[in-house]
């Protein structure tokens, strides 16, 4: 029965309920990262090349945040659609309260441990003397709400799975317009520098999750808090279902981390500043492409869940299909286009352009694989495929990037840093790809 082709109408049904949440969920995604712009921007043009340097040091902080809000949050979502594929009304409760709860203890500890030691997270993340004190200077606000940060992202997630996505793209692009309009009063106009970047990109959660918030004032939701929540098994098959997300998160953290010591080895702080720059455009587009695989997730753990497996092999297809073909598009962008696209952050330096130009050209190479893969792992996490999910994140995010920056500079120098991750993705999906394909065959026979 599952062989069987679909119909005409059953594609166009399955690709109306994609679209459904690709458009708001890519606006809401594509609002969260602006605000990474944002800050470059501001920051360039009040403290230059110093303060790009300890903002690209200080962005892993985030990761640290999103890895826990996300491996929650996702995995939450995951397991709530799958349940009410499976028509488990009880256990989605059970698994909304486990999650904010979990999502809102976690990031009180991170508050207050990132506080108490505002400094020396700056070390940790391998600021230089040079730069620590603006590297603490920004965090200081973010680490006090991380608590704000974390459970706006978690309940964004579960909000869109809970038949939302309108508002929760609200929300977001409300909390990020409100950073980026105090990322200029901040740094621009009252001078605060790179702490007033800081300031506003904690208050855009505030905002964000005020909006959130309506969806149950307003009675919109269709899962609610419950008394007796904890359960052990659940707690660990949410993990599992999230923990992919979370790897794939905390791995973009040490992405940035593991480039920055690279490229301070070979080159120097310049090349670090340019980083900051790509790895923010980069972030907006792997935002996007977190957006078109958080998409299709709902889609497919509900038929997962309800057994209509050829429904979950359309929706990949389809977002594989939007994925591929919108990395192409922007590296085509991005290498037509270098100079221009670099200016808008750094105006007219000479050294800055020089070494940024032919970054671009290189690190950008990993797009479309960069699409590809997170769609991948996204349908494997969707399906309950734990391992494959992990062993996905844990390749592209740890072991080859880290293969690649060892042997990559020692064979063209900064180049072979630039090219490290455009390797990595690539062997990822060669793996992956066909690993798909025969999982597609199984769900069908």
């Amino acid at each position: 029965m599952q062989g069987k082709k679909l119909s005409t109408a059953e594609k166009r049904s399955i690709r109306s309920s994609y679209f459904k949440y690709l458009v708001p969920t890519i606006i809401g995604m594509v609002a969260h990262c602006c605000y990474c712009l944002a800050d470059v921007f501001f920051v360039g043009l009040s403290e230059g090349a110093d303060g790009l340097a300890a903002l690209n040091v200080a962005l892993p902080i985030f990761t640290a945040y999103s890895t826990f809000s996300i491996m929650l949050g996702v995995g939450a979502a995951t397991t709530i659609s799958i349940s009410i594929g499976e028509k488990n009304s009880g256990r989605v409760n059970q698994l909304f309260t486990l999650s904010v709860a979990g999502v809102t203890l976690i990031g009180a500890c991170f508050s207050v441990f990132g506080t108490i030691f505002i400094g020396q997270v700056p070390y940790l993340l391998g600021a230089t003397p040079l730069i620590a004190g603006s590297v603490s200077a920004y965090l200081w606000p973010i680490n006090l709400f991380a608590f704000v940060y974390m459970l706006s992202s978690a309940l964004s997630v579960i909000v869109r799975n809970d038949g939302n996505p309108k508002l929760v793209m609200i929300a977001g692009t409300a909390g990020n317009l409100t950073n980026i309009l105090l990322d200029y009063v901040f740094v621009l106009i009252f001078k605060m520098g790179i702490f007033g970047a800081g300031l506003a990109t904690i208050i855009g959660p505030f905002v964000t999750l005020s909006i959130l918030s309506l969806h149950f004032i307003l009675k919109q939701n269709h899962m609610w808090f419950c008394k007796k929540f904890f359960s052990l098994s659940l707690l660990w098959r949410m993990i599992k279902n999230g923990v992919g997300s979370g790897v794939l998160e905390l791995s973009a953290g040490l992405i940035i981390l593991m480039f920055n010591m690279a490229l301070l080895r070979v080159s120097g702080e310049n090349a670090v500043a340019v980083f900051a720059i790509i790895s923010n455009i980069a972030y907006v587009g792997k935002g996007i492409f977190n957006g078109m695989a958080q998409a299709a997730q709902p889609v497919i753990s509900y038929n997962y869940g309800a057994k209509r497996f050829r429904y979950v092999v359309q929706v990949n297809r389809y977002a594989m299909l939007t994925a591929g073909l919108f990395g192409v598009a922007c590296y085509a962008v991005l290498a037509l286009f270098p100079r221009p696209i670099l200016s808008l952050f750094v105006g007219g330096d000479t050294v800055l352009l020089s070494i940024g130009v032919p970054a671009v050209m290189l690190y950008f190479l990993s797009f479309p694989f960069t699409g590809l893969n997170t769609i991948l792992m996204y349908y494997f996490q969707s399906t309950e495929k734990a391992v494959h999910t992990i062993v996905i994140a844990v390749l592209r995010g740890v072991v080859l990037i880290a293969a690649a920056l060892a042997i990559l500079p020692w064979l063209f120098g900064l180049n072979g840093v630039w090219l490290s991750l455009a390797a990595a993705e690539a062997a990822v999906f060669a793996v992956f790809y066909p690993i798909r394909l025969y999982t597609d065959r199984r769900l069908l026979s």
